[in-house]
């Protein structure tokens, strides 16, 4: 019987056609990104990642990843909420990559997050973003990283 879980991963898919929105010092009580939200999904960006930080005093930071063609949009929809919200800085960075790392054993076994981290420390390359479930580990990198990343990623996890 062969155990599918005995490897924990087995694909690295690689994200160069998206960008990274990010708020910072979001209030609370303000709902600024459930309008954020809002005005994305009424004029159809698809919104693939949510990360957002835990509160500092009554303020959070969020990231959000959309794709890349949707740029002009995502321009006018973060400078109509930054008017309506000038406290909470925008930023639009489409310098980004998102390299996902697959696997169905990293359900059962431990480390994994621990070795895909290493890397990027052992290769001086900032992460910019984290995302995790169950079977999957997303970094957000700059563009100017990635090939050294998907090098080194492919090595350490003997993937070809």
């Amino acid at each position: 019987m062969i155990n599918i879980e005995e490897h924990p991963v087995d694909s690295l898919s690689i994200d160069c056609e998206s960008l990274m929105i990010t708020m910072h010092n979001v209030p609370f009580g303000e709902y600024v990104m459930t309008r954020l939200l809002d005005d994305l999904a009424a004029a159809s960006v698809n919104v693939s990642v949510i990360s957002r930080t835990a509160p500092v005093g009554e303020t959070y930071d969020v990231s959000l990843i959309v794709p890349e063609r949707d740029l002009a949009k995502v321009r006018d929809i973060a400078n109509n909420l930054g008017d309506d919200f000038p406290e909470v800085g925008i930023t639009v960075n489409k310098n980004i990559t998102r390299l996902n790392l697959h696997g169905i054993g990293m359900r059962t076994q431990s480390g994994v997050a621990a070795k895909y981290l290493r890397v990027f420390a052992e290769n001086d390359i900032q992460i910019l973003m984290i995302t995790t479930s169950e079977i999957a580990m997303s970094c957000v990198v700059k563009n100017d990283d990635v090939k050294r990343a998907v090098t080194a990623i492919q090595a350490a996890f003997d993937l070809n």
